[in-house]
């Protein structure tokens, strides 16, 4: 089901005094964060990643339950019981001695067989899905977990800063950092994108239960500057009165600065899928790195999350 504006509402609490931090929309809130991390993290989150080595951006298949559900329920109430109810009427044509029960056997016997069939279907259905929603992402990756290393120490830290755990849905007496999956650094060479899609997950209740449910943030860090394409859009979101937003262009559309952040909500503070935060990476023209946090509604648990000790050791 779509989401409006009014049905979706207010976003999770953040500290509003951040330095730097500006508003280039509101409702739903996009904001801007100028220098928030210093060269020489951004560096070190580039170096790090390259000596981990990347490799092909996963593309989550959101929804898939929900997709499942609703398929198997038209199957079921559709084509499966109108095929098996034809099919045991034509089987007792001709037959004197065909009765009521006799039909209904047919007809459940057809169903049983109908709905096997239909199932694999759905299933050679998804599989396809996923499979194609591969090609949406063309960019490489790496998860940096590890809160030893200064680059990744720093942007842990200053998103711990700028969000507020009171706004969790439970445990807001742990670090805000709890609430985060490992920061993930992205690296998109020329012509590579990210197709229009959405961060938070309508279905996240039972397909992210195990890495803190909902999506509640995103802090993209840009690693580098970018001259030309990279550009970051939402194209559901008007153009911005701001210098970095892209000249000519009718939609809400940031270039890279290293160093800047760029912060939006893809649900709202008690989970609610946003659909106006639908954005893109515009195909690269320079090489374009940049770092993600994903702020989750729960505790994020290892390995998709820092380990509490590890949060406590060096945070």
């Amino acid at each position: 089901m779509a989401t409006t504006a009014s049905s979706v509402g207010s976003r999770m609490l953040i500290n509003e005094n951040y330095p730097g931090l500006k508003r280039v929309n509101s409702n739903p809130d996009v904001f801007v964060i100028e220098q928030f991390l210093d060269d020489a993290s951004c560096d070190d989150l580039i170096n790090k990643a390259k000596e981990k080595g990347t490799s092909r951006s996963p593309v989550a298949y959101a929804g898939w339950t929900e997709d499942i559900k609703e398929l198997l329920g038209l199957a079921a109430t559709g084509p499966v019981s109108w095929f098996s109810i034809l099919g045991a009427w034509y089987e007792a044509q001709g037959d004197v001695e065909a009765s009521v029960p006799s039909l209904v056997l047919h007809a459940l016997r057809n169903y049983a067989v109908l709905f096997v069939v239909a199932l694999v279907g759905i299933a050679a259905f998804t599989k396809f899905r996923a499979d194609s929603l591969q090609n949406l992402r063309t960019s490489s990756s790496t998860t940096l977990d590890d809160l030893s290393q200064m680059g990744a120490k720093n942007f842990v830290l200053r998103a711990s800063d700028l969000f507020d755990p009171a706004s969790s849905s439970s445990s807001s007496d742990m670090p805000a950092a709890s609430f985060f999956e490992a920061p993930t650094v992205i690296k998109y060479e020329k012509d590579q994108v990210l197709a229009p899609h959405y961060d938070a997950n309508r279905s996240a209740d039972v397909e992210d239960a195990n890495r803190g449910g909902q999506t509640l943030s995103t802090l993209i860090v840009y690693l580098n500057d970018v001259e030309n394409g990279g550009t970051t859009r939402f194209g559901k979101l008007p153009a911005a009165d701001f210098e970095r937003q892209v000249k000519g262009e009718r939609n809400l559309n940031i270039i890279p600065k290293r160093g800047d952040a760029l912060l939006f909500f893809p649900a709202d503070k008690n989970g609610m899928f946003d659909e106006r935060t639908e954005h893109e990476g515009c195909p690269a023209v320079d090489e374009k790195w940049i770092a993600r946090i994903w702020r989750h509604a729960d505790l994020v648990p290892t390995p998709f999350g820092m380990s509490l000790d590890s949060i406590k050791n060096h945070l």
